[in-house]
């Protein structure tokens, strides 16, 4: 009887040490630990910054909610404009200006004549791309460019930097019009249209005249 007595104080005590109550009362699951240790974390952050708060639990946790809201936010975000971005650039270097093997012996007069068929039929997209085209294979006969079936227009913008940088800079607005055009399928106003094709022809004209000058 004593040796039962015995038992039963010893169990008792074991039961009322700290560490068992500890175990016994600590039976959360692995998330619920980690989202307890991230809140408390916050909270002795907050705490060693801004002193006198003495932010309370809820406090912490409305903290970690928003912060993990953002997070998640600005990942999206930028899997979002990391995926346009390389579906753009699969695209352009897919459909690179010079892509139509049938033309590879034209010159920019016969993209000019080609650009202004279209325009009379009403096929504003080809129109300016033939137009952007014309003014591409002139840089190339005048050496600012290497016009290559593969390259692209963000290629042919830096090697035209090292020739005029503003001529670069006008080239490649006219470049961001052409891929808007004939990679994203936009659709072309007239007047759009005829201020793109003016903007090439006195491109052209001012080379033109150069060249005469300088003959």
């Amino acid at each position: 009887m004593i040796d039962l007595d015995q038992a039963n104080d010893k169990i008792e005590e074991i039961l009322h040490r700290d560490e068992y109550l500890v175990y016994l009362k600590d039976n959360r699951s692995f998330l619920q630990k980690w989202w307890d240790s991230i809140k408390e974390w916050f909270g002795n952050l907050f705490q060693e910054l801004f002193s006198s708060i003495n932010p309370a639990n809820g406090f912490a946790t409305g903290i970690v909610v928003i912060l993990l809201v953002l997070v998640v936010m600005l990942i999206l975000v930028a899997g979002f404009f990391t995926i346009r971005n390389w579906r753009r650039k699969s695209k352009l270097q897919k459909h690179a200006p010079l892509y139509q093997k049938h033309e590879k012996d034209w010159g920019y007069e016969e993209h000019i004549a080609e650009a202004n068929k279209r325009e009379v039929a009403g096929d504003l997209q080809l129109a300016t791309r033939h137009m952007f085209l014309a003014l591409l294979l002139y840089f190339h006969n005048k050496g600012f460019v290497e016009a290559r079936i593969w390259k692209t227009n963000w290629e042919y913008g830096q090697e035209l930097r090292r020739t005029d940088k503003n001529l670069a800079e006008s080239f490649q607005q006219l470049a961001r019009i052409f891929d808007e055009v004939v990679y994203g399928e936009q659709k072309v106003e007239r007047d759009a249209y005829m201020s793109y094709k003016e903007t090439i022809g006195s491109l052209l004209a001012k080379q033109l005249n150069e060249e005469i000058g300088q003959g």
